[in-house]
């Protein structure tokens, strides 16, 4: 809060037009609605910290509220599965590229050796990442903590996720380094160790003492969604939400529960004047209850009360009550858009349309090219691949493992509309806007291996004179014979040969 904003303040109990006019004109100049101080903005905290300092208190709070959601909400648990299973799916593998073909299979073989066997000691590489992804989403970041196999160096994999990171080891050093919430940094702002429990600080372990050592950055992936400058360590996913999803749990308790209400059906029953005994007689139950000494009694589906004369009775039916359905609907739309598409989420696809559900499958994958681009490539797959090409290069001798290029063979997207979907894939690459073997990586397929089993396919129908109605090279697809127009049917034997 600024002078001015005290000078008003202190202005406003004695003179109130004064006050207002300042208000006013100050308020004129600055020109943005937000950053004025009146009515609207009003109790609206607006601190001016950086990335770090307004994280400090909150990561570990907004972890745990996190799992706990995961946890007990249907919702929020659908939502993260969902999510992991859109950007992870099958696993994101690499997909070598040399000028010496053999260079790039004995990579591609390397690779597929090790990726496909247990890392962490149990789940395969592409398990990890799924694990990763689901620490990220729910506890907003991941550790991978490289170890040596018996074999080398970079051989196995920990993983961890961020409560490993001491967060209470803060230190600003005169050499210019620095420790920000369990992350060293040297004088040139790189990273050089992550300070970590030896057990996770919510463990059950009687032997660890709770005390974090520093581990090199070289041997440690640490991946979370950076979204401002200068952010050291990685938010939940779920924070914006996480209220809301609380919130629609106690609301549905409560619409359950006055639905129970509302299927009961209860008396109040008023003896005539001289009646001492229970009305309901012996087609009631009654009791006594302990604390006001009255008779409290039941009725039972069915049952068929006569009063006595002079005997007084009222019902209670509780009033049926409506918009619960509408409003949880509504917020569930709204989280959403943070998490997976409503239909999926949700299951409910009640007033989905062909057009709703392919306009939200869209708008989801352009959040999935982001986070598989911007943060689980750069930041888990990319320094695994360039670790093990390293270790390849140093048992082999051979520095061309260290020239490899490669692109990412992403999980499957499912389509809404299949036929239109695959019909404008095929007008993009006819038109040369997309190449095939950039569709066939999107679809989590290896180009060459593809070309060359449709080969050998073609090699074999051949031989045997098939035509399937599979075959573009030979038949259309309303199955009607190919014009012999650039592709010559294999030779056909003569006695002369």
């Amino acid at each position: 809060m600024g002078l001015g904003d005290w000078i008003d303040q202190g202005l406003a109990p004695f003179a109130p037009v004064w006050a207002a006019r300042r208000m006013a004109a100050r308020e004129g100049i600055r020109q943005f609605d937000a950053a004025t101080n009146g009515r609207r903005t009003k109790g609206w905290r607006r601190p001016h910290t950086d990335a770090d300092a307004e994280n400090a208190g909150a990561l570990a709070r907004l972890r745990a509220s996190g799992h706990d959601l995961v946890r007990n909400n249907k919702y929020a648990e659908a939502g993260v599965r969902h999510l992991v299973a859109d950007m992870i799916g099958d696993g994101i593998a690499p997909q070598f590229i040399h000028a010496d073909k053999a260079v790039a299979q004995k990579a591609q073989d390397e690779w597929d050796r090790w990726a496909e066997g247990p890392v962490d000691g149990r789940n395969d590489f592409y398990g990890v990442q799924k694990i990763g992804a689901w620490g990220v989403v729910v506890g907003g970041e991941a550790l991978q903590v490289w170890k040596p196999d018996a074999s080398g160096p970079d051989g196995r994999i920990e993983g961890l996720e961020g409560d490993h990171l001491d967060q209470s080891k803060i230190e600003d050093r005169r050499d210019g380094s620095r420790i920000v919430q369990g992350v060293e940094f040297d004088r040139y702002n790189d990273r050089r160790a992550y300070w970590m429990f030896d057990r996770h600080p919510g463990g059950m372990s009687l032997l660890s003492s709770y005390r974090s050592a520093p581990v090199p950055a070289q041997h440690v992936d640490h991946v979370y969604e950076q979204t401002r400058f200068g952010q050291t360590r990685g938010v939940s996913w779920l924070a914006a939400v996480a209220l809301d999803m609380k919130d629609i749990g106690d609301i549905e308790d409560a619409v359950r529960m006055q639905q129970k209400v509302q299927a009961c059906l209860g008396l109040i029953l008023v003896p005539g004047e001289g009646a001492e005994a229970s009305p309901l007689g012996a087609t009631g139950e009654a009791k006594v209850d302990v604390r006001t000494g009255k008779q409290q009694e039941t009725v039972t589906p069915g049952m068929i009360y006569r009063a006595r004369h002079g005997d007084t009775v009222s019902t209670l039916n509780p009033a049926q009550t409506g918009g619960a359905v509408e409003f949880i609907r509504q917020q569930l739309g709204a989280i959403s858009a943070r998490l997976a598409p409503y239909h999926r989420m949700t299951g409910d696809v009640s007033q989905a349309n062909y057009s709703s559900l392919r306009a939200a499958m869209l708008g989801s994958w352009a959040l999935l090219d982001d986070w598989q681009q911007n943060v689980f490539i750069p930041h888990q797959v990319r320094p695994a691949v360039m670790r093990r090409m390293r270790r390849l290069a140093m048992e082999t001798g051979d520095r061309r493992y260290l020239e490899l290029r490669w692109n990412y063979a992403l999980p499957v997207r499912r389509f809404v509309d299949p036929i239109k979907d695959l019909m404008a894939e095929i007008i993009e690459i006819r038109a040369g806007i997309k190449t095939l073997f950039r569709s066939l990586a999107e679809r989590g397929i290896n180009g060459d291996q593809h070309l060359a089993e449709l080969e050998a396919i073609n090699k074999q129908l051949d031989q045997l004179g098939l035509a399937l109605d599979t075959d573009p090279r030979k038949l259309t697809d309303s199955g009607v014979l190919q014009k012999a127009v650039g592709y010559l049917a294999p030779k056909q034997a003569t006695a002369e040969d």
